[in-house]
């Protein structure tokens, strides 16, 4: 389940806590002394505790909770024979953590306890465990349910990312027809327009070298118009598209490529700045490195993403022309910096802090 996904069912899960009517009836029922009403209420609201660590956490890490919604299912059971809801929810999050054979087996262990209370201490209610079992193993259904549907929704999600990553790929093709077309058109006529004019300035024309001129800043001026247009709204393809892109780039520039470590899954206006930077440091090897091979790797702290892009060519200085500052004003703007490092090849390192909710 995405973290998204995640959110919007915590923020309803809420809902489901109507069943604990069967856990809170008994106490209205039945007659307990003040302690004992304190006790389960206290029990109750543990529980309830651990019932939204489930919603929060992923399937993988929620043993520990749905252990604990048992133990304390286990220990009300003598005194409030309603903790059948209690255990219904540790059948649901077990049908929904785990996959149909683990579920079958946990699930079997629940509907046991029930008749060990049952048939062993007892509890104040004769029908204890026939309804115990009606209850389990229906909403023990109800979560395996719910995993084939999240399971769905996930797999349309990533669906619907795949092709909003197409459809980018396919306007940055159009953008780049578009680019090509009118920058051809346009640079012919800026290459014709500058001849004449050197040709008037030759001849002293002056008057006709300087209308040349006029009309060689109105073309430039029209060109950047339609170059802004169509760029307008332009998005990259997201940094792993760009990374397999740039990777194709070094080996058509001669390098062996390698991309290690997972690449960070950070906002947009983040990822897009990350995406230039990196893809200057790549066109500044491609130009500038006389090595083979170049690495892209990625790490995280609990605070800080770490890009590290290498190369084994011979430097033994760097020096900051426009692409780098260009890289280093980047990560400023986001509140990162830039390491670079000149020993046995070129080595630069953008560290990049992770906003609050990233934090770990």
């Amino acid at each position: 389940m995405s973290d998204k996904q995640r959110a919007r069912e915590q923020k309803h899960a809420w809902i489901y806590l109507f069943n604990l009517g069967f856990y809170i009836l008994p106490m209205v029922l039945f007659s307990y002394q003040v302690w004992e009403i304190v006790v389960m209420v206290a029990a109750m609201l543990i529980f309830i505790g651990l019932y939204y660590c489930c919603y929060s956490v992923p399937r993988e890490q929620m043993l520990w909770p749905i252990l604990g919604m048992y133990i304390i299912a286990c220990a009300v059971t003598p005194l409030n024979p309603g903790s059948i809801a209690l255990f219904s929810y540790a059948g649901f999050f077990v049908g929904f953590a785990y996959n149909w054979r683990v579920a079958l087996v946990a699930v079997t262990g629940i509907l046991l306890t029930l008749a060990a209370f049952h048939f062993g201490p007892g509890t104040r209610w004769a029908l204890f465990l026939p309804y115990g079992i009606v209850i389990v193993v229906t909403v023990s259904i109800f979560g395996r349910v719910e995993r084939l549907r999240q399971q769905h929704a996930e797999e349309q999600e990533r669906d619907a990312e795949e092709i909003e990553r197409l459809a980018t790929s396919v306007e940055r093709e159009r953008i780049a027809r578009d680019l090509h077309d009118i920058l051809g058109h346009t640079l012919s006529s800026i290459i014709l327009k500058s001849d004449l004019a050197n040709a008037q300035l030759s001849k002293r024309r002056y008057d006709e070298a300087s209308e040349q001129l006029v009309e060689l800043s109105e073309i430039a001026r029209e060109s950047l118009s339609q170059v802004r247009q169509s760029v307008s709204g332009y998005k990259h393809g997201g940094l792993q598209l760009e990374l397999r892109r740039l990777e194709q780039r070094l080996a058509d520039g001669g390098f062996s490529t390698r991309i290690t470590g997972t690449p960070p899954i950070i906002d947009e206006q983040r990822e897009t700045s990350l995406v230039l930077a990196i893809t200057e440091l790549v066109t500044n090897i491609i130009r500038h490195s006389n090595g083979q091979q170049c690495l892209i790797h990625f790490d995280e702290t609990a605070n800080t993403y770490h890009i590290k892009v290498t190369d084994n060519g011979n430097c033994h200085e760097v020096s900051s022309g426009n692409g780098l500052q260009g890289v280093e004003l980047r990560m400023k703007e986001l509140g990162g910096s830039v390491a670079i490092s000149a020993n046995k090849g070129c080595e630069v390192a953008l560290l990049l802090p992770k906003l609050a909710e990233q934090q770990v």
